[in-house]
């Protein structure tokens, strides 16, 4: 399968994530502790990038887009959601409650105290799937923020 990764990105990045160090990895590989680390970071920001391609991507393609503006009540965000998603006849494929729970794991920046301190934007696609973005940066972590 073709990648933004190189296969030494790969497998640095696999080895990594099973707890091994750069150090470590460099003696498996026979290379110096900065070549892993240069690597490594390489490949962090491959993955980043690939993950703000998708992101742009997904906002041409996104039917629906709301901007959740400060001061709002976190649990009036799924009737918000609800009511662009009826408006735009796309049907959400979740509950209130689950609606909720992905606010709280993904956009617990944006809130303090049950209330938006600093505006986000929740994108309703196509599908049902919604994620989050922030309006500063127009970028996600479309992998991570997307309810599926």
């Amino acid at each position: 399968m073709e990648s933004f990764l190189t296969e030494v990105q790969v497998k640095v990045l696999d080895l990594r994530k099973k707890g091994h160090t750069q150090d470590e990895i460099a003696k498996k590989m026979g290379t110096s502790r900065a070549n892993i680390s240069m690597i490594e970071k390489r490949a962090k920001e491959n993955v980043e990038k690939a993950r703000n391609t998708l992101s742009i991507y997904s906002d041409i393609i996104a039917p629906s887009r709301i901007v959740i503006p400060e001061g709002t009540d976190v649990f009036e965000i799924p009737k918000i959601v609800f009511s662009k998603s009826d408006e735009d006849e796309i049907h959400v494929r979740y509950t209130s409650l689950e609606i909720m729970e992905f606010i709280n794991q993904n956009a617990k920046k944006y809130i303090r105290n049950r209330f938006v301190k600093e505006p986000f934007i929740v994108t309703i696609m196509q599908t049902g799937e919604i994620y989050i973005t922030s309006i500063d940066s127009e970028s996600s972590d479309y992998e991570n923020n997307m309810l599926k």
